[in-house]
């Protein structure tokens, strides 16, 4: 069971959520247009007890998280891929169609988004691992996210949640080798 209280899109995302982990409590965003009221109760939450976004691997999801990052300063955050949240007829991408053990080692593998970069890490500090301007480069990016628990992304993004989420060099080293 989780301490943090857990930030969702919508009902179902949470009716799965509590199924796997009968009294979790979740806050609902409501899909994209999150309101401010929820940003409040998101800054509450946060401030009592501690929070983990949970949204949908999918273009809403990403946007959720980017408006209540740019409110709430270090929160928990967890990912699951979009395979593993794709539904049965392919069409919609929710948490809500994971697996229980896909959820499970989601919120496992949570990270703490930073707010303060300590050791920022470069495009030069990766440059052997060929995830920039290489032939190679978006399926090595593809292996590092997928090994990292991070959203696949391009080359720009992967820097910046590399860096918010202090993910180390040595990390890297090991998911790559």
């Amino acid at each position: 069971m989780y301490k943090e209280i857990i930030i969702v899109e919508g009902s179902h995302d949470r009716q799965k959520l509590e199924s796997i982990f009968p009294g979790i409590e979740c806050i609902i965003t409501n899909g994209s247009s999150v309101s401010l009221e929820t940003i409040e109760a998101i800054k509450t939450a946060h401030q009592t007890r501690g929070v983990i976004l949970f949204l949908d691997p999918d273009t809403p999801g990403k946007m959720i998280t980017n408006f209540i990052l740019m409110h709430i300063r270090g929160p928990k955050i967890a990912f699951l891929s979009k395979k593993d949240a794709i539904s049965k007829n392919q069409r919609k991408v929710g948490i809500e169609h994971a697996s229980e053990k896909a959820i499970i080692e989601a919120l496992h593998s949570h990270f703490t988004v930073s707010s303060e970069i300590k050791k920022p890490i470069y495009q030069s500090d990766l440059n052997r691992w060929h995830l920039f301007g290489n032939v190679n480069s978006q399926a090595n990016r593809q292996r590092l996210c997928e090994g990292l628990r991070i959203p696949l992304c391009n080359g720009k993004a992967l820097i910046k949640w590399i860096n918010r989420l202090e993910i180390s060099l040595e990390r890297i080293e090991e998911v790559m080798s």
